[in-house]
This record gives C-alpha cells, sequence and structure tokens, in this order.
C-alpha cells in the first residue's frame, strides 16, 4: 500500500488508521479498505513484507555511499541558495501552507474538487441574476418621463383672466320671508295662471341676451342672490311701497349684509362691497276694457310679453342699464312677487 499524506499540507501520515494530521491538524478522509479476498500484495505479486525489506536495503546501501558527500566541509553550496558554511546538508521537509484566497485540492479527491467548482460556480450566478433584474425595471423611468408633462401645473389660474377677478363671501346666511304659493294666483276671474320661478328664468335669459349683444360675459344664476330679490319684492307688495330703500331705511347692500351675502369683490384697482339693485312694476293685463253695462274684460299679458316689457324698460333708463352691463358683475338673481290687485314686482340684484 502506497503511503498517505495530508491533503492540506502534503506531510506523510505515520500510521494507516490516521483521522487527522499531526503537522496541521486537518482532518484527512480514510484509507481505502482493501478488497474482500484478497491478500497485501505488490504490483508483480510479490509479498509486502518482502518489497519493504527489499526497500530498506536499497535505501541504506544509498545512504551509506552518499554519506561523505553530505557531510560538512564536502562540496560546495550552490550559489544564491542563501545557505552558509554552518548550514547542515539535510534539509527538513518544507511544509505546504494555505494562501490567503486559495484552496489546495488534494489530486485524490476530484469528486470533491469538482463540487468545490460546482459551488464557486452557482455563487456567481446570484450576481448575474441581480445585474439583469435592473434591466427589466428600466423601462419604468420613462413611464414617469411622460406623465411629468401631465403633473407640471403650467396653468396659471390669474393670469389667463382679463376681466376683473371677484370673491364672494358668504357668512352664516337668513334668507328673508319668502312670497307664499297662494299669492301666485289671481283672484281675477279669467286671469292666467303664471309661473313666478319660470317668469324669473325667463327674465335672467333676455337679461344675458342683452349683455352679450353689449359684449358683456353672461351671469350665472344665484339661487340664494334670488332669495334676497324675492323677498324684497314680497316686502314691496306687503307693505305697499315701491322703493329700494324699505320703510326701515335699509337698501339692497344692507339687506345683502342681513341675509349674510355681502358680495365683497376684489377686482383691479379695488375691491367692492355690497349687492346692486334694479326693481320693476307692472301689471298683468296690457289693457281694461269696461262696457256700457260696467262689465270688464282684460287683455292677459304672457310670461314671455310681461319678461319682454320688464327688460326693455330697464334698458331704456341710464341707471338700470348701466347695472346691467357692469362688466365685473358675475352673479345675478332674480325675485318675483305678485300683489293683490293683479300687480307684479320684479326685482334684480347684481354681485
Amino acid at each position: 500500500m502506497a503511503g498517505r499524506v495530508c491533503p492540506n499540507c502534503g506531510a506523510a501520515l505515520e500510521f494507516s488508521g490516521q483521522k487527522f494530521c499531526s503537522a496541521c491538524g486537518t482532518q484527512v478522509p480514510d484509507a481505502p479498505q482493501p478488497l474482500a479476498g484478497s491478500s497485501p500484495v505488490g504490483g508483480a505479486g510479490f509479498p509486502v513484507v518482502a518489497l519493504a525489506v527489499i526497500a530498506l536495503v536499497v535505501l541504506g546501501a544509498g545512504a551509506f555511499v552518499l554519506l561523505p558527500y553530505v557531510m560538512p566541509g564536502h562540496g560546495a553550496s550552490s550559489a544564491g541558495d542563501g545557505s552558509s558554511p554552518d548550514t547542515q546538508g539535510l534539509r527538513p521537509t518544507p511544509v505546504m501552507t494555505d494562501l490567503p484566497g486559495v484552496t489546495t485540492i488534494p489530486a485524490t479527491t476530484t469528486i470533491e474538487s469538482a463540487q468545490k467548482t460546482t459551488t464557486i460556480t452557482t455563487t456567481i450566478h446570484p450576481t448575474t441574476t441581480a445585474t439583469t433584474a435592473p434591466a427589466t425595471t428600466t423601462p419604468s423611468p420613462p413611464a414617469t418621463a411622460t406623465q411629468t408633462p401631465v403633473t407640471t401645473t403650467t396653468i396659471p389660474t390669474p393670469e389667463p383672466t382679463p376681466e376683473p377677478t371677484s370673491v364672494i363671501t358668504l357668512s352664516e346666511t337668513q334668507v328673508p320671508p319668502q312670497p307664499p304659493s297662494s299669492s301666485y294666483t289671481s283672484s281675477t276671474p279669467g286671469a292666467p295662471y303664471i309661473d313666478p320661478f319660470a317668469l324669473e328664468s325667463r327674465i335672467h335669459q333676455l337679461i344675458n341676451v342683452q349683455r352679450e349683444q353689449n359684449g358683456r360675459a353672461a351671469l350665472s344664476q344665484d339661487p340664494f342672490l334670488a332669495d334676497i330679490a324675492r323677498g324684497h319684492s314680497w316686502d314691496m307688495v306687503q307693505r305697499n311701497f315701491f322703493e329700494h330703500m324699505n320703510p326701515d331705511g335699509k337698501l339692497a347692500r344692507d339687506r345683502g349684509v342681513d341675509a349674510g351675502y355681502p358680495c365683497t369683490r376684489v377686482v383691479k384697482g379695488g375691491s367692492y362691497n355690497g349687492i346692486s339693485e334694479n326693481i320693476m312694476r307692472g301689471y298683468r293685463a296690457d289693457a281694461t276694457l269696461t262696457d256700457q253695462y260696467g262689465n270688464v274684460t282684460y287683455e292677459w299679458r304672457t310670461l314671455d310679453q310681461f319678461a319682454q316689457i320688464a327688460v326693455d324698460g330697464w334698458m331704456a333708463s341710464p341707471g338700470h342699464r348701466e347695472n346691467i352691463l357692469t362688466a365685473r358683475f358675475e352673479l345675478e338673481g332674480i325675485g318675483v312677487a305678485f300683489g293683490p290687485d293683479d300687480t307684479i314686482y320684479v326685482t334684480q340684484n347684481f354681485c
């Protein structure tokens, strides 16, 4: 059997059952077991003991011949070997040491070497997948780049409004008393019914026609501003007056503040406070005819006719026309109330 060596440092093992290297302490593999039924013989069929005796005789003869040459004083040392005259001719067997980062692979453990090689190659694969992973996510930045023009708000709202801007401040609101539904029915026999809210809407439409014809923006209909206007129309019916100032000495601006609608508007060059107002009063009948017997007949106006009469009357008055065509106004509220004598009161508020 050939002598066993340490797979780590190469030192010869002293006996066949040795488990650890006596030089470096590395665990060594077990010695291969002889085949069953075989005897320890050499390659030529000689017993192992006989071969060992012959080897010892040969080694002894060789040592006797070479002894005079290895003794001190015989021969010169090789140039550059670093030896001195006091150095003995025999040198100890060099011990193999591990270099940092280098794995010593014994010649007999080819299977283990293959396993180590496989382990090294498998540790490289995670780095390969890690570098390819960002490649799959590279399309995402273009998606965000296409969204950036959408998210950038390059729409300055104050700039594209050459018209004066406005701010309406609403505090706690309080709607003034409104006319009851029973007041919209005439007590005169044969009088046609006029829907008050349809009449308000028609007047609003005709007002915007006048503004558009004069280069002004259309007004938006404000329901709460209409409640304030309707309350003033009903107040004029109830207390039988026809003025902007009510019997309490309050004007449209005061009525807006009382209702919680101060109408504060900020425009270029300053600010404006308070609502503006137009009022109108007309009769539902266009004409009244009485015959010789005292019988009275009426020529009733339609809803469209009364709405057109109201707007035409305002446009024919300089002060009312100015309110209708004021550029800074953006909101309008129309409120009507019916009187007991077939009269209709109309109040128009602006903000």
